[in-house]
């Protein structure tokens, strides 16, 4: 059976499918709030109706002021509208990059305008319909769906998280190329002129969840919350890459030869692996989907940085991240520093 997505209403699921969700696309310096602002305004040649529809407070009042212009509407118009469509269509989710992740997200899955009022833009309400958007918005899908950020991750569902330190809204994603799920945790209100305070954290669930003191990790995850809280807002990144990317068992395995003397980049050699094994490429599409451009990243790891940086993706600042030191971890942090080149200052690893 295949899949189908309908939508129609704005508000309801997969809403952001309609031409009248709210999605400002700027042409030519004028900024439509809707693709339906935009459609419907080129049904007509005087600049006065355009002007009075692009003005209107809704996409339904758009869509009333071009019936109540029915009788000036341009000669041509049927043959160029499905044409207008693509276009706008297009716009929309090119200046929309959460749409166009969301869009992708869709996958293979058949889409419908389930409107009972149209036959040709929707399904008819009984499917008999030409679903001409539905079509067209498959297009849109196949071609962003070829395209990094947007083939990078998909975005499954969002959920609030309730904290010690607070409540952070919890997006998923699936990493495309491994299948690996990992997560946003959005702390406030980011503002797109602000750079974020963020954190890349791989997981490591015997820091993590089993407050081993061997690693810094767990340590570096609770302040890293602690500071996104108290900076007002930002973002954690937890990945799914455990054991600087070796993976659990291998991290036990590595950990054994540690107990018996091997540093932590030698443990991982022994085994086959390289020092760091972790990728940070899929990260740009979690921070598209966030539409972040900039940030401000607490790491001591100049590999995270060079990610970033090589991801189109702008530092405004590295904060430093330095938490946890003990004498379980001293010889692992000194490493960190010597082979690794973590950037930690002299007293924290002394």
């Amino acid at each position: 059976m295949v899949d189908e997505i309908k939508f129609y209403e704005p508000e309801e699921s997969h809403g952001f499918l309609s031409n009248f969700a709210s999605s400002p696309i700027t042409l030519s310096d004028i900024v439509w709030p809707t693709s339906e602002h935009y459609y419907q305004a080129q049904k007509f040649v005087e600049p006065e109706i355009q002007q009075q529809i692009l003005n209107a407070e809704t996409p339904d009042k758009a869509f009333n002021l071009s019936r109540q212009f029915a009788d000036k509407v341009k000669d041509d118009w049927m043959d160029v509208r499905s044409a207008v469509m693509r276009f706008i269509v297009f716009e929309k989710f090119r200046q929309n990059p959460r749409f166009a992740h969301l869009l992708v997200s869709t996958g293979d899955s058949v889409i419908k305008e389930h409107s009972h009022h149209d036959d040709f833009w929707g399904d008819g309400g009984d499917g008999s319909g030409r679903n001409e958007l539905g079509k067209i918005l498959m297009d849109v899908r196949d071609y962003f769906s070829g395209m990094e950020p947007f083939n990078l991750v998909h975005f499954v569902d969002s959920a609030k998280l309730p904290t010690q330190w607070g409540t952070f809204q919890m997006y998923g994603f699936v990493e495309q190329a491994t299948g690996k799920e990992h997560l946003a945790l959005v702390y406030g209100e980011l503002d797109p002129k602000s750079p974020p305070l963020i954190r890349l954290h791989s997981e490591c669930l015997t820091g993590d969840a089993l407050f081993s003191a061997r690693c810094d990790c767990g340590f570096q995850l609770s302040r890293a919350m602690e500071n996104i809280v108290n900076a007002g807002s930002g973002v954690l990144f937890y990945l799914r890459q455990e054991g600087r990317g070796i993976g659990l068992i291998n991290k036990i395995r590595a950990y054994h030869l540690q107990d018996d003397g091997a540093d932590t980049v030698e443990a991982n050699e022994r085994l086959g692996f390289a020092a760091d094994m972790r990728d940070y490429s899929f990260c740009r599409g979690m921070l598209s989907f966030l539409d972040i451009k900039s940030v401000r990243l607490m790491t001591n790891n100049p590999r995270k940085v060079k990610a970033l940086t090589s991801a189109g993706i702008s530092i405004e600042a590295r904060v430093p991240l330095q938490e946890g030191n003990n004498p379980h971890n001293e010889n692992y942090l000194k490493t960190k520093a010597t082979k690794l080149g973590h950037m930690f200052d002299e007293e924290f690893i002394k």
